[in-house]
């Protein structure tokens, strides 16, 4: 995954916070917009981007041991995408409020609103990597047409809705390229800490077959030296250590002293395995947190994907349901639709 910067929203939601104050609509069909831009900001808060630099020990400078070029940039290119259609939900929401705050007639404030409709096309037209080239132009003109004729500002949002939707459903489907993406690059990544440290791993593996192979002819020596029985003396030769193999060449039995001998050698070959191992652990060691350390990266940015594709369907049906007049902001952010989802979950959006 991409090694970067936490981004944090926290202090931009702060200033729209402050900036939206109590509004009403004039008509008697809905009430105070305040809530929902509220309840937009506190769904789509402090939005972290996967792991700080300070957090990321193991994985640092990875991307030397990758052979291809510009692996990550899609995936940038993704995941900003996403942080800027969540950042215009909050802009989005706050703007609604605004425009219905103010001292104008109801056909001004709804050619503001088209203005914000404007606005949203041109971030979805924005997009560096382009995943939807079939959007209907013509729909989205006929329903700006409609929004700037309508002397109704309540109504106007209620135009927009098919606008709304296919934003969402653009964003969701930006999510769904982001999580393909983001198995490319974890391949990649898995890939550069194998190259890494693929001879540190290489040299364990043949330590161990070693150790085991002292292992067994210390074994089959000891069982000689208990029993005399020819077919221990057989055991260690078979067990391929050298010193062993060329000490027993035609022997079919061993005096105590011999015995004593090659364990002595044994030992002292086992000791310089052990001084390897001591030697390669800091490698040994550093494979396995990388891959650990990979793998928590990864976990983060599932959930982050997971509550990001939340967020659009929970603000998208609260949308639909203020603007078709429910007076009740409670109703707006109904989330049993969405299971035991928690709203402040969608908040976190940690690793989009």
């Amino acid at each position: 995954m991409t090694i970067r910067k936490s981004i944090n929203l926290t202090t931009m939601l702060i200033v729209i916070v402050m900036l939206t104050g109590c509004s009403k609509f004039l008509k008697q069909e809905s009430e105070n917009l305040t809530p929902f831009a509220n309840q937009t900001i506190s769904l789509v808060s402090s939005l972290e981007y996967g792991l700080s630099d300070n957090e990321i020990l193991y994985l640092r400078k990875i991307d030397d041991y990758i052979d291809e070029d510009n692996v990550f940039d899609r995936f940038d290119a993704l995941e900003n995408q996403v942080g800027n259609q969540l950042k215009a939900l909050v802009t989005y929401s706050m703007q609604i409020v605004t425009i219905s705050e103010q001292d104008i007639s109801e056909n001004k404030k709804s050619n503001e609103l088209a203005d914000i409709l404007v606005s949203l096309s041109a971030l979805v037209k924005g997009d560096e990597v382009i995943v939807d080239k079939n959007r209907d132009e013509v729909k989205n003109q006929d329903i700006l047409t409609r929004v700037r004729a309508s002397e109704d500002y309540l109504e106007s949002l209620r135009i927009l809705l098919p606008a709304i939707n296919e934003f969402s459903t653009h964003a969701l489907t930006i999510l769904d390229e982001l999580e393909l993406e983001k198995r490319k690059v974890v391949q990649h990544l898995d890939s550069a800490i194998d190259k890494k440290y693929g001879p540190a791993i290489e040299f364990e593996h043949e330590l161990r077959l070693i150790r085991n192979n002292y292992y067994d002819s210390v074994l089959a020596l000891s069982k000689y030296a208990a029993t005399r029985d020819a077919k221990y003396i057989d055991e260690a030769r078979g067990s391929g250590v050298l010193p062993v193999v060329d000490a027993l060449r035609g022997k079919k039995s061993l005096t105590n002293k011999e015995i004593l001998n090659l364990h002595t050698i044994i030992t002292g070959r086992m000791a310089m395995v052990n001084e390897n191992y001591t030697q390669l652990k800091p490698d040994y060691d550093e494979y396995f947190n990388s891959h650990n350390e990979l793998k928590k990266i990864v976990a983060a940015k599932d959930e982050g994907i997971k509550e990001a594709r939340l967020t659009f369907i929970i603000w998208s049906r609260a949308y639909q349901k203020m603007a078709m007049g429910k007076t009740d902001p409670a109703e707006w952010f109904d989330i049993s639709e969405s299971g035991n989802l928690l709203m402040g979950a969608a908040g976190r959006a940690a690793g989009i």
